[in-house]
């Protein structure tokens, strides 16, 4: 709650309960600081070491990493750039303020940024996040947040006696004000948010318990602010109004954390009133009711004349007696003016212990004692004195007994004993006395407990070791270990720290040291010879010790201890301080020894000093909470695990949904964030794409991966089922219950993220109502087949196991007694059953309830008996078993239209996944989809809930796996209709269950039209048929591909490290992810690809090569094998060599030495007009992609290493064979040397100052040679030489000079020259790529502060005016912007400064002096395709053969780096168009109404060198992206339209051709919306 009128720059600090601070205020509007926004960022708690804030900004969109100039955003202190991003050190904190609060200025112009984005950066390795994402200030939202301010002030001022409570979330401003109007209440709603929200509220008393419900929706005021009125009257005026807020659209509900909304009304008048009386007495009892009393059993003799002995004593006592757990229980109280004494009598002579404790009327424990009883002389049964002192005397004494021989817990029926106390006349004054001092008491433990929390954070920061925070059971207090080092990392420093409860004055620590790093075991901390202990330790055994607490100031009591420590280097290169003990373990007990209490987990208290083996990834509190319970837990099982797992998922959705609500501490505060969200990782920041939907998607998916790895491991018995502890089987189901149903809700309510939850689902069990029938009907058979109850023998251990620990494994030990049973006895064929369902006697013996016995024949009707035991199998299978189609199908027909269980039961019978023949298997295929393709709909449908949802997905699993099954035994399939039909159907499933995978939606929608006609190769002739669906098929396979490896990123890292923390065998591990997909359809759409690619290839004709760049001899070399050709960029080959290589983007460059590079995948290939492939040719590089993975397999395994010749043709064929090792072949790589040796002497400085003499700007009839390049030149030259029906963009150019001259201008000369003179001065020819690569950033950041000339801006308006008036048409200047044409011009200039260019003129031995940079201004067509041509087929080098390519949109996704091929046809002089491929690409770029600027070097002019491809063009406005949805493209789809308009494209490049004298062209072109045709680029063929 906040105050509504804080002055603007003041702010309200924060203060938390568990960590770090991190505030945003606004201390200065834009409006008052010429268009500035002053921000503040406070970091709270992180100690007085160095921190840092590493920081980026939002220009083009909110969630965009970018690095500002210095008139865009600034901080005080002033910022240091680093590779990609600004940092700023927090200074100390200022006089005045707290000492642990430090503050950063940030100021951003608004016109320019859009949000500021951070994180705070800790040397060497510790960054701080906002959870798993960066800290994000939307200005935007900030302005939202003003106006709401605004309007909830107005309302206070005209209203300044309402009460008044501000919450905040993730996108919503929630205020409420209620003022009395006169006998009524009005209370008024304002609301910030872009949703449609309706107010649901009722009254409340202190209960908060709603006396009725009413719906408000909430009216439109302007933008994202709404508001509602309330006017309560009588009896709806309460002492509380509740509420929650609903939002229809997405059926969410906003509530305050975990609680519904509440604000505290006025009080009115007329609320007594109108308040119903409270009745004396409860409704619906009866007056002299009592409940009857229990039959008891007999007593001894010897126990009625002890007890009769004991009343005598005091025939004042009050006396309660009870019959439970086959004993009478006597309690005798009697009252002293100081004490209540309770005499317990038990007529037993087992050892018990009673646990008592005193309560209220409402039977809640206030505290929790144990006494033994102890056995009474003679034998006359047990006997405890208990004595309560009188200030501590509550209404009842309450009590249960423990049996510790067999663990037996004996109650009331199902409840605590309960005995109402007498009471004495002095008590209620001692009472008094009593409670008042414990008030005092409380009070002044309670501040020392405040402060204790308050400085958790300055103990945290202290932690650079580690640092752990135990919060104690029974409100004991809370307790911190620091693990510290000294400066050079040779100490390590250990002070444990806490606040424990006055009741339990000065504590002592029971602990032992852990014996390794993930090892829970204890060993004596005497042992620990390298530790300097503090005085008093104490030896209690082999493993543990014992030490008083010391008394510290505040109420603390804690202890010191040090140790050696060492620097050790990780796998990852990271150095972490190694301490010379792994961790202790321990637990508390009072000063009075008789009460022990440790953490609220219920575990010991585990501090650990070592950091070896630690997650290092994402999410590491998830896998560092994991490894803790199964690895250092004393107690695990299922039913814990899941439990465990429920509170991981529940805080997970409200930290990653912004479910839970915060208020609102200051107006200014646009952000604050502790340790519940704040995580500190190893990872440092990166620039982000598409925050919202990228890396929150990603993020989600890391957790949830987590998730269903941990649950997995535990499906496959990886980890304990049962770990010393007993679970009984209806809790079990319970809780199976809870968290299958938990899951179900996810899934609706979370569509990011539903693959990983569905596969979670399925690892677990059912659940359901079953649990308890497990112990009763063991019973009722052995009861029924006179199976008796003897310790030791099979059924009853088997008996035992059912009763205290019942899991999956039960299912396979039933089965193996029937077929037991069956075979009469045949033991052999038991244990076979068992060894299917992977027991063994092991396992069986280790269970916390073993069967170290056989089965044995029973004396009764064996056949009943089998009949008894097949029907017990069925409650275990309810239960247990969650993906058996017919137990799932009996589960679900509630649930399910009576068609779809008609179609689900007729696959239940027909018998299994076997087929006859290839007809037989698709048949049974089909009839699942049909079942699939109903339930996906209602899976999908928005009213489905979360109860059905449960069940559909358990039974779609199921049927999935069966699918995989089939897929998986139909190899031989090879028909092209049936291949199709499975691909759609596999593809229905993925977008069934993945709804944000939006490239996979396209992808079915283009499979429904088109696949059908294609697959019966009707589309066209057979060839485009098959080339259409290959083109498809193309796409499904990256997509799958991507996917999948998506897969493994998530999981492999994952499975590997929870594997070697729990010990798990290597080959589980190995086979992990594989496993997981086998029974996906991910896993069957891939094998259905891979038997189509035959079959399309082979109809189309296609050969197993691409040839990129051919070469016409054959070429030698060493063969080697690489992952990447990104990897090896800086690598010099000495040795003439041949790579056989992944992923090649299309962006590298050919490394030297290298003289063929052969692809091993299609899917990874780089285009034909990559800056890559262009590279190739230039320097006669052969360049080749591989589309028969067979075909690159045998490569890899026969020539590796091996010297080779290779033969290719322009008709895709290629011929490798083993040669000898030449000779000569040290001469050729000294020639190598000396080539790098002659590329690193080049000169390196680059021309800043010499303007060539140049304008500013020059329009098409004023270009030559000397002051554009050939982009520009030849479009000038071209444009009065073409039909009139073949256009080219408006244009004018930027020449060679003018960034120069902008340079020396004098709004840069004197800022940004000499900063960048200094700058690129530190560039030698031997810098490395990444020196290199430093020195670009700060010259590409200096280039974007420049500011533009006044002369520039008007040369540009000018010219454009003058080529509009000289074509008769003005296209450019309504296209001009100047802040977006400086914008976009810098972008261009900025690609100069880059490690592309850096690399290729070393490579060809020339200076960047040498180089020139013109920049081509057109207007930007609106392109409904573009093409690239070539006159001259570059394959077949046949001079009348016509190659080209086409794509949807602009044509940046045909010569950049997207994934995916383009049309591509070839055409001869006088013939007709002929498709070679249709168009796989993933992504269109729809162009926008602007200007582009294109680079137009002088790289083609300069001998050995190439410049195409290397710079950059930039659109004055970025183009929109959209994933293709081919079956609306009339180029794919009406054969007619196609061929014309590609005919009328290859006579364009021939004319082309004929403009420029004949010679081969390589040209660029689009067709815009009209269908007209446009040039906007051509220059010589290579």
């Amino acid at each position: 709650r906040s105050s509504l009128h804080p002055s603007r720059n003041s702010r309200e600090m924060i203060g938390n309960a568990g960590g770090h601070a991190v505030s945003v205020d606004v201390i200065g509007e834009p409006e008052d600081n010429s268009g500035w926004a002053v921000l503040e960022v406070s970091a709270d708690g992180f100690g007085e070491g160095e921190l840092i804030l590493h920081w980026g900004v939002g220009k083009q969109h909110v969630t965009e990493w970018a690095l500002p100039t210095e008139n865009e955003a600034k901080t005080t202190p002033a910022a240091t750039l680093v590779p990609g991003a600004y940092q700023t050190s927090f200074p100390k904190s200022s006089a005045g303020e707290a000492k642990s609060l430090r503050k950063i200025k940030v100021e951003l112009k608004t016109e320019e940024v859009k949000a500021l984005q951070f994180v705070l950066h800790r040397k060497p390795n510790d960054w701080l996040k906002n959870g798993n994402t960066n800290f994000l200030v939307d200005l935007l939202k900030s302005q939202q947040l003003k106006a709401f301010r605004q309007l909830v002030q107005k309302a206070t001022s005209e209203r300044p006696e309402a009460k008044h409570a501000v919450w905040s979330c993730n996108g919503a401003e929630v205020a409420i004000l209620a003022a009395d109007v006169g006998g009524a209440c009005e209370v008024q709603a304002i609301v910030s948010s872009e949703n449609d929200l309706v107010l649901q509220y009722g009254p409340a008393n202190d209960d908060r318990r709603w006396q009725s419900s009413t719906r408000l929706p909430l009216d439109a005021v302007e933008g994202s602010l709404k508001k509602g009125k309330i006017i309560l009257k009588g009896k709806q005026v309460q002492k509380f109004l509740m509420f929650v807020l609903h939002n229809p659209t997405h059926n969410q509900w906003l509530k305050d954390g975990g609680r519904d909304f509440q604000i505290e009304l006025p009080a009115i008048e007329a609320l007594a009133a109108d308040s119903p009386s409270e009745s004396p007495t409860s409704p619906g009892v009866p007056d002299g009711f009592a409940p009857a009393a229990r039959t008891e059993e007999p007593v001894s003799s010897k126990f009625q004349t002890w007890v009769a002995e004991v009343k005598s004593e005091d025939p004042n006592a009050k006396v309660q007696e009870w019959n439970a757990g086959g004993m009478a229980i006597i309690a005798v109280a009697s009252t002293e003016e100081s004490e209540c004494s309770i005499h317990m009598l038990v007529d037993s002579q087992a050892d018990l212990t009673v646990q008592w404790g005193s309560s209220g009327q409402d039977r809640a424990w206030k505290f929790s004692k144990r006494s033994p009883l102890l056995a009474k002389q003679g034998g006359s049964g047990r006997e405890a004195i208990i004595t309560i002192p009188a200030g501590e005397v509550d209404k009842l004494f309450m009590f249960v007994l423990h049996e510790g021989a067999i663990n037996r817990w004996i109650k009331d029926g199902n409840s605590d004993f309960a005995m109402e106390l007498p009471q004495h006349p002095e008590w209620e004054r001692k009472r008094r006395e009593e409670e008042e001092r414990k008030r005092a008491e409380a009070e002044k433990a309670m501040e020392g407990k405040s402060a204790f929390i308050q400085a958790r954070a300055e103990r945290e920061a202290r932690g650079d070791i580690t640092f752990a925070t135990f919060e104690l059971e029974r409100d004991c207090g809370e307790v911190d270990v620091v693990c510290s080092a000294d400066d050079n990392g040779s100490l390590a420093k250990v002070e444990l720290v806490g606040w424990f409860h006055p009741r339990l004055g000065n504590c002592v620590l029971h602990f032992g040291v852990l014996k390794g790093a993930r090892s829970s075991e204890w060993s004596s901390p005497i042992d620990a010879k390298a530790v300097s202990w503090p005085e008093g330790l104490t030896r209690i055994d082999d493993k543990a010790c014992q030490i008083q607490l010391e008394s510290w100031p505040g109420h603390l009591q804690g202890l010191q201890f040090s140790m050696p420590a060492q620097k050790q280097q990780q796998k990852d290169g990271e150095v972490v301080i190694e301490p010379a003990i792994a961790g202790i373990s321990f637990v508390f007990k009072d000063a009075s020894g008789s009460e022990w209490f440790k953490p609220r987990s219920g575990g010991n208290g585990t501090a650990r000093f070592s950091t070896l083996g630690r997650w290092r990834g994402e999410w590491p509190q998830v896998a560092e909470k994991i490894v803790e319970q199964e690895v250092t837990w004393d107690q695990m099982s299922l039913k814990r695990r899941y439990e465990n797992c429920l509170e991981f998922v529940d805080g997970w959705e409200k930290q990653s949904e912004g479910m839970n609500m915060r208020k609102l501490h200051s107006w200014n505060t646009l952000m604050h964030v502790d340790s519940s969200s704040a995580v500190w990782s190893r990872l440092p920041s990166m620039p982000m794409f598409e925050l919202e939907e990228e890396n929150i998607k990603a993020s989600k998916e890391g957790f949830w991966s987590w998730i269903f790895v941990w649950q997995r491991f535990s499906f496959q018995r990886l980890l304990t089922w049962e770990r010393n502890t007993c679970t009984q089987p209806r809790m079990l189901a319970g809780t199976t219950n809870q968290i299958t149903s938990r899951m179900a809700e996810l899934w609706k309510a979370h569509p990011r993220c539903r693959m990983w939850i569905r596969w979670t689902l399925a690892t677990m069990g059912r659940g359901g109502s079953g649990g308890q029938q497990i112990r009763d009907e063991i019973l009722v058979i052995m009861h029924a087949h006179d199976i008796k109850e003897i310790h030791g023998t099979y059924y009853e251990q088997w008996h035992q196991k059912l009763h205290n620990n019942t899991t999956p494994e039960d299912i396979g030990i039933c089965r193996a007694i029937i077929k037991y049973l069956q075979t009469d006895g045949n033991m052999g064929e038991y244990w076979k059953v068992l060894a299917d369902h992977g027991i063994d006697k092991e396992r069986l013996a280790s269970y916390s309830r073993p069967i170290t016995t056989e089965p044995y024949m029973v004396n009764t009707d064996r056949g009943r008996l089998i009949g008894d035991f097949e029907r017990y199998l069925g409650i275990l299978r309810s239960v247990h078993d969650a993906l058996d189609l017919g137990l799932a199908l009996d589960h679900a027909r509630w649930a399910l239209p009576g068609d779809l269980q008609g179609k689900i039961q007729a696959i239940c019978g027909m018998g299994g996944t076997g087929f006859t023949d290839l007809d037989d298997g698709h048949g049974k295929f089909m009839r699942i989809f049909e079942a699939r393709e109903q339930m996906l709909t209602l899976l999908n449908h928005p009213n489905t809930q979360p109860n059905v949802i449960k069940e559909l997905l358990i039974l779609d699993f199921t049927l999935e796996t069966q699918q995989s099954v089939l897929i998986q035994g139909m190899g031989a399939e090879q028909r092209l209709i049936q291949l199709s039909d499975q691909l759609r159907c596999l593809l229905m499933s993925l977008v069934g269950h993945m709804p944000t995978e939006n490239e996979l939606q396209a992808i079915l929608e283009d499979w429904n039209v088109l696949a059908k006609e294609c697959s019966r190769l009707e589309f066209g002739d057979r060839t485009e048929s098959a080339l259409l669906l290959k083109a498809m098929a193309d796409r499904v396979s990256r997509v799958v591909g991507e996917l999948s490896d998506k897969c493994q990123t998530l999981m492999g890292p994952k499975a590997a490290f929870l594997g070697e923390q729990i010990g798990a065998p290597k080959k589980n591990i190995d086979v992990f992810v594989d496993e997981v997909l086998r029974g996906t359809s991910l896993m069957a759409l891939g094998l259905v690809l891979q038997r189509m690619e035959p079959v399309l290839r082979g109809l189309a004709h296609l050969p197993p090569w691409q040839m990129i760049s051919v070469v016409d001899h054959p070429i030698e070399g060493e063969l080697k094998l690489i992952e990447k050709m990104v990897h090896i960029q800086d690598k010099v080959f000495e040795t003439p060599t041949v790579l056989l290589s992944g992923a090649v983007s299309g962006e590298e460059e050919v490394p030297d030495g290298v003289v063929g590079v052969l692809v091993r995948s299609a899917k990874e290939a780089p285009d034909i007009l990559s800056h890559c492939a262009v590279r190739a040719r230039n320097f006669g590089v052969l360049l080749a992609t591989c589309f028969d993975t067979k075909i690159s397999e045998g490569l890899a395994k026969d020539f590796e290493n091996k010297w080779v010749e290779v033969t290719c043709k322009a008709d895709g064929t290629l011929t490798i064979q083993e040669k000898e090792r030449p000779a000569g072949d040290a001469a050729k790589a000294q020639a190598v040397a000396e080539e790098a040796k002659t590329a690193a002497a080049t000169e390196v400085k680059m021309n800043l100052t010499n303007t060539l003499g140049c304008s500013w700007v020059i329009r098409p009839d004023e270009m030559d040679k000397a002051k554009v390049g050939s982009k520009s030149l030849n479009l000038a030259l071209l444009k009065p030489k073409l039909p009139k029906d073949i256009l080219t963009p408006q244009a004018v150019a930027l020449p060679y000079g003018c960034m120069q001259k902008a340079l020396t201008d004098k709004v840069n000369k004197e800022t940004v020259l000499p900063k960048l003179e200094k700058v690129l001065g530190r560039l030698k020819a031997k810098s490395s790529n990444e020196e290199a690569q430093l020195i670009f950033e700060e010259a590409q950041l200096l280039i974007s502060q420049m500011k533009m000339p006044d002369d520039l801006k008007k040369a540009l308006e000018d010219s454009m005016k003058k080529v509009g008036q000289q074509d008769g048409e003005e296209r450019l200047s309504p296209l001009f912007n100047a802040r977006d044409a400086w914008d976009a011009i810098r972008g261009v200039w900025t690609s100069l400064f880059a490690l592309r260019p850096w690399v290729s003129l070393a490579k060809a031995g020339r200076s960047f002096h040498d180089l020139n940079m013109a920049v081509l201004c057109q207007e930007l067509v609106e392109a409904k395709y573009a093409f690239v041509l070539h006159t001259i087929n570059p394959f077949t080098h046949d001079k009348d053969e016509l190659y080209g390519e086409l794509v949807a949109g602009r044509g940046e996704t045909l010569v950049g780096n997207f994934p995916g091929r383009a049309l591509s046809f070839t055409m001869r002089r006088g013939g007709e168009p002929k498709i070679t491929s249709f168009p796989s690409k993933s992504v269109a770029l729809h162009t926008q109404a602007c200007l582009i600027f294109r680079s137009d070097s002088n790289g083609e002019d300069l001998e050995g060198f190439a410049g195409a491809g290397l710079f950059e063009s930039v659109c004055a406005v970025q183009d929109k992206e959209g994933f293709r949805r081919i079956h609306r493209m009339p180029i794919v789809t009406n054969r007619d339209y196609r061929q014309n308009l590609l005919k009328r494209i290859a006579e364009t490049g021939w004319a082309v051709e004929t403009a420029f004298g004949g010679a081969p062209q390589d040209i660029e072109g689009c067709v815009d919306v009209s269908e007209r045709v446009f040039i906007v680029q051509s220059r010589p063929q290579v």
